[in-house]
């Protein structure tokens, strides 16, 4: 895999691309953004429990200028339905999961674990669980 050109460390802010007038352009320094393809963690409140799972897609759009990245809030809520039987799911993304910094003798092991935790770059304006998924 090419390297990438946004690093997975880097704690970013978090905006919803329904929350933006352009989701196009950074709303910190109108930037033209950037999409580019990550490993995020989401978390899904239900009925009964708060669970969490991780996906990866290119759905996440960088500022080249500053730690900003912009979430296509649609297509993370496909995603929720895609793996919950739930009508009405609220759902947020807790971070990136950076990839590059689990050791070689574990990345072949279950993520989540004591012995393996995930490594997740928390969003520096951690959002609360909000947002229905239609």
């Amino acid at each position: 895999m090419a390297p990438k050109k946004y690093k997975s460390s880097i704690p970013r802010q978090m905006y919803w691309s329904t929350d933006l007038k352009n989701s196009k352009i950074c709303p910190k320094c109108n930037s033209l953004l950037e999409n580019e393809y990550h490993s995020y963690l989401l978390l899904v409140k239900t009925e009964k429990d708060v669970e969490s799972f991780m996906v990866g897609n290119d759905k996440g759009y960088f500022c080249p200028n500053c730690a900003v990245v912009v979430l296509d809030k649609d297509e993370f809520g496909k995603m929720v339905l895609g793996f919950h039987d739930v009508s009405s799911s609220k759902f947020t993304v807790a971070g990136i999961v950076d990839l590059d910094t689990i050791p070689e003798d574990k990345k072949n092991k279950l993520l989540g674990d004591d012995d393996n935790p995930i490594p997740l770059v928390s969003f520096t304006n951690y959002p609360n669980l909000s947002g229905d998924v239609n």
